[in-house]
């Protein structure tokens, strides 16, 4: 969906799946990326990990096991 400027989105904009959930979190915070939610069990699937972090343009993305 094509924004109709440069203005972050409010909602993630981006999943990436990875199994190792939290050691990517701590790899981005170690870089100095803001991370909005720390690692979790997703609400909406039991079992299945996510967080959040906002990339260097200011759209919120998030990482989540498979």
């Amino acid at each position: 969906m094509k924004r109709a400027d440069d203005t972050p989105g409010a909602e993630p904009v981006m999943v990436l799946v990875d199994e190792h959930v939290e050691a990517m979190i701590a790899a981005l915070k170690a870089g100095g990326v803001e991370i909005v939610t720390e690692p979790q069990e997703a609400p909406w699937q039991p079992g299945r990990t996510v967080a959040e972090f906002r990339d260097s343009e200011g759209n919120r993305m998030v990482v989540a096991s498979q």
